[in-house]
């Protein structure tokens, strides 16, 4: 069965801001191996989790002059609008190097030394502001992709939770959760899904980063237990495009505690939407989530998570709120419209327990719109 492609429109609009990116970075050429980079670049996608089709995955995406490219793929995985060129692993780096022409500045993603040597080291430029750059401001037909891939993985979590219950192991709900899926046609997994137990207490949590909140994201064989904490988090791409689900599910329903702390997840999430504007900086949202969870506490997100991140195809993106890069480089992060991000603080109070949970939104001309229902 050959995939189903993105729509002209859309494969041509990306393709255009693409090439507008390369043109103000000077860029004559680009040459692109991530698989999320080479379907921007150009619709290829083949059939996921198709062992069959293995050898046919797209490995690179190269755009020089007006033509595209698709390098080590058979043409019936390709869209008609892209010239497909088969190589093996051998002949990979040999088969890039005609396609660049006289390109003087060629930008790439990753490659490997072998790779780079065949197209001319010297030339090379990394690319990776270029791609994110373009990639993280989405057309409004991305947006409608990314709503709909929520809205498969919201409707598999609902029939999930139920099955919450003293006696279930973690990794079995992941069982239920990608059939689930599957019954809804999306099977690609981008996400290991996490049902995890959070430890109410930090001496229960040895394996946490130094200075860190308490976060397990290991699914294992532990059997939930009436009055368990379980941290849901799952990543399934639906067309290319990122769904991410978060929320936290106390079993057999929440205490007094439980709703407290997500009342406090609620409270630093109303505070960073209220500066969710064109115009903001990522430092602004930063701000707003230390100042909406008092202040004076340790930042509410888990240490080496963020508040904050893009969504689009292929996983988390650009812009990043909450990293260890500091304010400074979260000052000359502007948010913009078409920009979609995912809000995931994290409630923690030793002896209480925790609380995160996501919440999608598109920044549009004037603030904001969700993508995503309130969590459960």
């Amino acid at each position: 069965m050959t995939p189903a492609y993105d729509p002209l429109p859309l494969r041509a609009a990306r393709r255009a801001r693409l090439r507008g990116a390369m043109a103000a970075a000077d860029l004559d050429a680009l040459v692109l191996t991530s698989a999320a980079n080479v379907r921007y670049a150009t619709g290829a996608v083949p059939l996921h989790g198709d062992a069959s089709v293995e050898a046919a995955r797209p490995r690179a995406a190269v755009l020089a002059g007006d033509a595209a490219h698709v390098v080590g793929v058979d043409a019936p995985f390709v869209p008609p609008d892209v010239e497909a060129h088969a190589a093996s692993r051998a002949t990979f780096g040999p088969s890039l190097a005609p396609l660049l022409g006289g390109a003087r500045r060629v930008g790439f993603d990753r490659l490997t030394p072998a790779v780079a040597a065949a197209l001319g080291a010297a030339r090379l430029v990394p690319a990776d502001a270029v791609v994110l750059g373009a990639r993280a401001i989405k057309f409004a037909a991305e947006i409608a992709l990314l709503r709909a891939a929520q809205v498969a993985n919201e409707a598999a979590i609902a029939e999930v939770l139920p099955a919450l219950v003293p006696g279930v192991a973690e990794v079995e709900l992941t069982g239920l959760f990608l059939a689930a899926m599957a019954r809804r046609g999306v099977t690609a997994c981008h996400v290991e899904p996490i049902w995890c137990v959070v430890p109410r207490d930090a001496a229960a949590a040895p394996w946490t980063f130094p200075g860190g909140l308490p976060y397990r994201e290991l699914t294992g064989a532990r059997r939930l237990a009436a009055g368990d904490q379980v941290m849901i988090d799952t990543g399934m791409l639906r067309d290319g495009y990122m769904s991410d689900f978060g929320c936290t599910w106390t079993v057999g329903g929440p205490t007094a505690a439980d709703r407290a702390l997500r009342a406090r997840w609620q409270a630093v999430v109303d505070g960073v939407l209220a500066v969710c504007r064109p115009g903001a900086t990522a430092a602004d949202l930063h701000r707003a989530a230390r100042a909406a969870d008092g202040g004076d506490r340790p930042a509410p997100w888990p240490v080496p998570l963020y508040l904050a991140h893009g969504l689009g195809l292929g996983g988390v993106e650009p812009p990043f709120v909450g990293t260890d890069l500091g304010l400074a480089a979260e000052e000359r992060m502007a948010i913009a419209p078409g920009m979609v991000l995912v809000l995931e603080p994290y409630a923690w109070e030793e002896g209480r327990g925790a609380y995160r949970a996501e919440q999608t939104i598109a920044i549009t001309d004037d603030g904001w719109t969700a993508l995503s229902a309130p969590p459960p």
